[in-house]
């Protein structure tokens, strides 16, 4: 059942029960008093015919009340005699003596079964009984009054057939009113119900969309800043946190694809090559010219699978080995590094400008240096000769931090490959990668460190220019 539906006859059905219990206990509760009112309107005129009776006693002095004709006599006089309780249709008075016998009556109902109220009438108090007689209601009140020492039971017959009219009437009011009070509650409730519940059929439809690949539905946000108003800006918001990780997997996988591409042809082209040679040295006749060539070619191949092979092991060494905390000088580190290439320097005549202010900082000095030098190998490669490279390191103190810049003037990066360079295997020159014996896994290494040890590094490139690797140090607390 949707939940329109639920909210429409929940609500529907809760004011149904309400309505119909309170509007019994209130209807019955009315009755209850008006039949209470009713039966003591009967207990009064029974008392006000008693002291007549008593008060005209005096006047039938004499009067042999033990002839029940006398007494029907005396009765009837003073029933007749006072309009406040001379016979109509609603009071009726009937007179027995104590063994039971009718005396006199002025009812003309026809009562059957038994008389409780006649067998159980007591002198001590008055007693009162509900009968319905003829299909109309009728209470009945009875006692024993003694006049000149002859008992008598009176009974008074008061119709009360108006009060249970009234609670029918107020019944068929109240199924009026509740019918009509249902009809305008069901139609507001649908209205209130279909309203409420369209946020949650738009999340319903953008979260089916979803399912069915459409990433980019977003719910229209309601201007409120209600539960559903919320609701809704944390689905898109969601939505949003969603997409990017997609997003990130999407390109992750991709970068996982060109990573086993790459491998595979970085293995199978000297593969090739030596398996070429070989077979070539093998099966056919050649002059020794062609055979050192032969051989010249397979040692240069296994030798870049050898440096392939390690470079690998290192990556994987430098992920999996547990991160070294140690303080040292970073400016050691660096020259260091700039030791390491002094040959590559010279050999390309350029001029290597450096400016260092010494800190010290904690981590893997020996990491760190392999950071330096793959940045400063790639300047050095991407560098013409006789131009110049600045080395810059400079403390941040506000920031507790240690900035290097590295910035280079060759050929420099286009701005769409500068966000790949770090992905294994990756080249932007592939012949002069080639040629320098490169395999694309430098800055995939400098990432990995970085990475492990909190190190910011940022590049920015153009193309002919020159490059600016800029690294980020934290210092040592």
């Amino acid at each position: 059942m949707k939940f329109w539906k639920r909210i429409f006859l929940s609500s529907v059905g809760l004011f149904f029960v309400l309505y119909c219990t309170s509007g019994v206990i209130l209807i019955e509760k009315i009755h209850l008093e008006n039949l209470n009112n009713a039966i003591n309107r009967s207990i009064d005129k029974y008392t006000d015919l008693e002291n007549k009776l008593y008060l005209n006693i005096d006047y039938w002095v004499g009067t042999n009340f033990r002839d029940y004709s006398n007494v029907k006599n005396w009765m009837g006089i003073i029933l007749n005699g006072y309009s406040t309780t001379g016979r109509d249709d609603d009071f009726y008075v009937e007179v027995y003596s104590k063994s039971g016998q009718l005396i006199m009556s002025n009812s003309e109902l026809e009562i059957k079964g038994p008389r409780k109220e006649i067998k159980f009438a007591s002198e001590k108090e008055k007693s009162f009984l509900i009968r319905k007689v003829d299909g109309k209601r009728y209470v009945f009140v009875s006692s024993i009054i003694s006049l000149d020492d002859q008992e008598i039971k009176i009974v008074t017959i008061s119709k009360i057939e108006m009060i249970y009219k009234s609670r029918i009437r107020n019944y068929q009011f109240f199924v009026s009113i509740g019918i009509a009070m249902m009809s305008l509650l069901a139609i507001c409730m649908y209205w209130i119900s279909k309203k409420l519940t369209v946020p949650i059929v738009r999340l319903s439809d953008a979260s089916m969309a979803i399912r069915k690949g459409d990433y980019r539905r977003r719910v229209v946000e309601s201007n409120g800043y209600d539960e559903v108003g919320i609701l809704e800006k944390n689905f898109n918001q969601m939505l949003d946190v969603v997409n990017s990780k997609v997003a990130e997997l999407e390109y992750a996988n991709e970068a996982k694809q060109r990573f086993i591409d790459s491998l595979n042809h970085e293995i199978k082209t000297p593969i090739t090559s030596i398996i070429g040679y070989s077979d070539l040295l093998l099966k056919s006749k050649v002059s020794e010219e062609i055979r050192i060539k032969a051989l010249k070619y397979i040692n240069q191949e296994a030798k870049r699978l050898e440096f392939l092979n390690a470079t690998l092991l290192r990556l994987i060494v430098f992920r999996e080995e547990a991160d070294k905390e140690e303080g040292f000088e970073i400016e050691n580190c660096i020259l260091s590094a700039l030791d390491t290439l002094k040959y590559k320097v010279e050999q390309k005549s350029i001029c290597m400008k450096t400016e260092l202010e010494e800190s010290e900082i904690c981590g893997d000095s020996k990491q760190f240096e392999v950071l330096i030098v793959n940045i400063l190998d790639n300047a050095i490669k991407a560098s013409r000769s006789g131009s110049e490279i600045e080395v810059k390191g400079v403390v941040k103190r506000g920031i507790n931090q240690y900035q290097l810049k590295i910035r280079d003037y060759g050929i420099g990066i286009p701005k769409e490959e500068i966000n790949k360079i770090i992905e294994p295997f990756y080249m932007v020159d592939k012949s002069r990668a080639r040629k320098n014996n490169g395999v694309g896994l430098g800055l995939t290494i400098c990432h990995t460190i970085c990475e492990k040890y909190n190190i910011d590094m940022k590049l920015q490139s153009e193309l002919g220019e020159g490059t600016e690797v800029t690294l980020t140090f934290p210092l040592e607390k």
